[in-house]
């Protein structure tokens, strides 16, 4: 068979969806130019991958219900709050300051010693506590032990109607699991792919953001407070699995090797200091990985590109898919301002944009379309098919013959775990990787997460680790964190 580029083909099975109006280009800002003239930098392409003969036989055979469709089930692995930098009124209110030739304001930086770091990490504890307390009270209403076991479960979970929680269909296999869990007294073993690092998207995770902070230290003592509770009803234990994914993503994302080490040990070195001892189990992922790995993702992503092309439904989702990822991809940007009217570009905001910006957008767009069948087929043949999951279950000592899994997206018969105490500044369904830790000072201090763009904009204040310089959150004052429309457009004149 006659050999053909997965960017050709996936350029045109995902068609050009651009959000770049035509509007915005030839369209120049002297303040902006003045300070970023155009350069001539090409966009990220396409990995080196030819496509190979293959059928549609999906590798765990799943497949959708109630269609005709031959196409395998490509579950999306990205969730709306992905892209909720398109979003942001802080964005736009950033593109306009920049191109009346502002800049993106700095952040003011406070160091914390260890004494109260300390302090901090019990704000969390506090935090979270009410949290655990109503998982008690939802294993307390049941006397099965899987009932209870699956209450406190769902409890702790967001999305249950999108994850089908209480359909038996899609909740067979887990509640199979949970039922041979409480019949032998295995431990309970929920384990999930996330993380592991910060999304190189300079205005979500900024130059602050690139080691774990208070966001992920949010997202560990909350699925600690999961194991501890589920300890208390299940004599057999409980752990909280997490196998990092990032480290996967080198060649389709562009997340750095070296970063995403760096991020993994730091974790682990941060763990005992949460007091978290075997409740949460972060694994070393790239130690389980199959010697067959690389061959099967080659080949898989010729099926993808396959299925895109013969589906509509498959290539509905994979553009979805793509206009996520473009949140998430490095862009190759340094300058913080010259960001800000990328992302705006990429957003669909081009209108005053230097031209040579806007192509570079959209030329990003493009490269991050080409890329997606990559990674599609890394998380579903290479995760799922490849059942990496439970390789790690098994290579730590567990079963996964009964292993629950759960996962960070909505998926039937998956529980997405929150990762947040909710409130205005802690959205449960946006990740640590793609945010940084924000503290609200109140009566009762408050917790949650936000982007770098976002507390720039605001004025918050960046509290940083005194012995290292490590950033630990955004520190925010009740009022700052619940500024208007109206005053983040001041903000952006000023």
């Amino acid at each position: 068979m006659e050999s053909e580029s997965i960017s050709d083909v996936t350029s045109v099975a995902l068609g050009h969806h651009h959000t770049i109006n035509a509007s915005g280009h030839g369209i120049d800002s002297a303040p902006h130019s003045a300070r970023h003239p155009a350069r001539g930098r090409a966009a990220g392409g396409a990995p080196g991958l030819t496509r190979v003969t293959t059928d549609l036989t999906d590798l765990d055979g799943v497949r959708e219900r109630g269609g005709a469709s031959p196409a395998p089930r490509y579950q999306s692995a990205v969730t709306q709050p992905a892209a909720g930098l398109a979003k942001a009124a802080e964005l736009l209110a950033a593109k306009q300051r920049v191109l009346s030739g502002g800049r993106l304001p700095a952040p003011s930086v406070r160091l914390a010693g260890p004494a109260e770091i300390d302090v901090f990490l019990d704000e969390l504890d506090q935090a979270i506590r009410p949290f655990e307390d109503s998982l008690r009270k939802a294993g307390a209403r049941h006397r099965d032990r899987a009932a209870q076991l699956k209450a406190i479960i769902k409890k702790a979970s967001i999305q249950t109607s999108k994850t089908r929680f209480e359909d038996p269909r899609d909740m067979a296999e887990f509640d199979a699991r949970i039922e041979r869990v409480a019949r032998t007294g295995e431990p309970v073993v929920l384990a999930m792919p996330e993380g592991g690092g910060k999304v190189p998207v300079p205005l979500k995770t900024g130059r602050f953001g690139r080691g774990p902070d208070f966001a992920e230290f949010l997202g560990l003592k909350m699925r600690a407070a999961l194991a501890r509770v589920l300890r208390e009803f299940h004599p057999g234990g409980a752990h909280v699995v997490v196998v990092p994914d990032t480290c996967l993503h080198t060649r389709d994302m562009g997340f750095s090797a070296e970063e995403t080490r760096s991020h993994l040990r730091q974790l682990w070195r941060d763990l005992p200091r949460l007091g978290i001892r075997d409740e949460v189990i972060v694994a070393d992922t790239l130690a389980f990985l199959p010697a067959e790995w690389d061959h099967v993702i080659a080949r898989s992503v010729a099926e993808v590109v396959a299925s895109i092309a013969a589906d509509g439904a498959v290539r509905e989702a994979a553009a979805a898919q793509a206009r996520s990822l473009s949140f998430i991809k490095e862009c190759g940007l340094s300058d913080e301002d010259e960001a800000v009217l990328f992302y705006a570009a990429v957003a669909g905001h081009p209108e005053g944009i230097p031209a040579g910006l806007v192509a570079e957008a959209r030329a990003f767009q493009a490269a991050t379309d080409r890329v997606t069948p990559l990674y599609i087929a890394i998380n579903h043949h290479g995760i799922r098919g490849l059942g990496l999951i439970e390789r790690v279950v098994d290579g730590l000592g567990f079963s996964s013959a009964s292993y629950l899994r759960a996962s960070v997206h909505a998926k039937p018969g998956c529980p997405r775990p929150a990762l947040s105490v909710f409130h205005s500044l802690a959205p449960v369904a946006l990740l640590p990787m793609h945010a940084l830790g924000v503290r609200v000072i109140e009566e009762t201090p408050r917790w949650g997460l936000s982007f770098d763009v976002v507390g720039r904009m605001r004025g918050w204040q960046a509290v940083c680790e005194a012995a290292t310089g490590r950033f630990l959150f955004y520190q925010a004052t009740q009022e700052d964190a619940e500024m208007d429309a109206a005053s983040i457009e001041r903000a952006a004149a000023a």
